[in-house]
């Protein structure tokens, strides 16, 4: 098998690991093969031995490839390779979606407390009726995630509104449209990977029942459970694609 010379760029080790990929998918390399040594992959692809060990690395961090210490490396096979990792950029725009999602809890959970003094029967059926709205997007294979995105939006709006607190109000909105604006579509993805499940609603409708009951410490401690549990869905699949 032979891989033909590549011109200098400034992604040398990325080309190499989609040359060898495609020699995977393509049936030229098979799981259980060994890869020819760094400086015969040198030779053929024409590049430095350091340009082969970086995208080397690079598959191994993706788990197409493992290493065997002193035989060398192989190609996994399909039930040893973790899941393929997402680039540099998506994984960069989940991060900042976790930092925001984190600075917003904090105060989301504060006006839950404040709601659950200040409710009305109006509130609770505005806040019942958008429970239900998530749990109709569950059914919904097309626009579920998006469907649950904007109705999640508004149950934290409602709650703030209640609570009447201008501040909280205002900063709940800032971070909101923050995500809303630059981060959409990673929210909306990571919705219909971990958020758009009855186990991660009924969170959700803990919530609006303690509100209902006027109970503050378990509006405080339901809210803090949901979304710090959203947070940490996120965070704990930061790094994964999405199906």
């Amino acid at each position: 098998m032979k891989f033909k010379s590549l011109e200098r760029t400034p992604s040398l080790p990325q080309e190499i690991v989609a040359s060898l990929t495609g020699a995977l998918h393509a049936g030229e390399l098979q799981p259980g093969d060994r890869l020819p040594s760094e400086q015969a992959l040198a030779t053929e692809f024409g590049v430095a031995r350091t340009v082969v060990r970086e995208a080397i690395s690079q598959l191994k961090y993706d788990g197409i490839v493992q290493s065997r210490v002193g035989v060398g490396a192989f190609i996994s096979q399909p039930q040893e390779r973790t899941a393929f990792r997402i680039s540099p950029e998506c994984f960069k725009k989940r991060k900042e979606l976790l930092k925001l999602l984190r600075l917003r809890n904090g105060v989301v959970i504060e006006v839950a407390a404040d709601a659950a003094q200040a409710r009305s029967s109006r509130d609770i059926a505005r806040m019942e009726a958008i429970l239900k709205e998530m749990r109709d997007a569950i059914s919904d294979s097309l626009h579920g995630a998006e469907r649950h995105f904007e109705a999640e939006r508004q149950l934290i709006l409602a709650i703030a509104k209640v609570a009447d607190n201008e501040h909280a109000l205002n900063f709940i909105v800032m971070i909101d449209s923050q995500i809303a604006e630059n981060l959409r579509s990673v929210a909306v993805k990571n919705i219909r990977a971990t958020e758009l499940a009855a186990a991660a609603i009924e969170e959700q409708v803990r919530l609006v029942e303690a509100i209902k009951r006027g109970d503050p410490i378990a509006a405080r401690d339901r809210a803090r459970k949901h979304y710090d549990n959203a947070a940490q869905r996120l965070a704990d699949r930061a790094d994964f694609v999405d199906p």
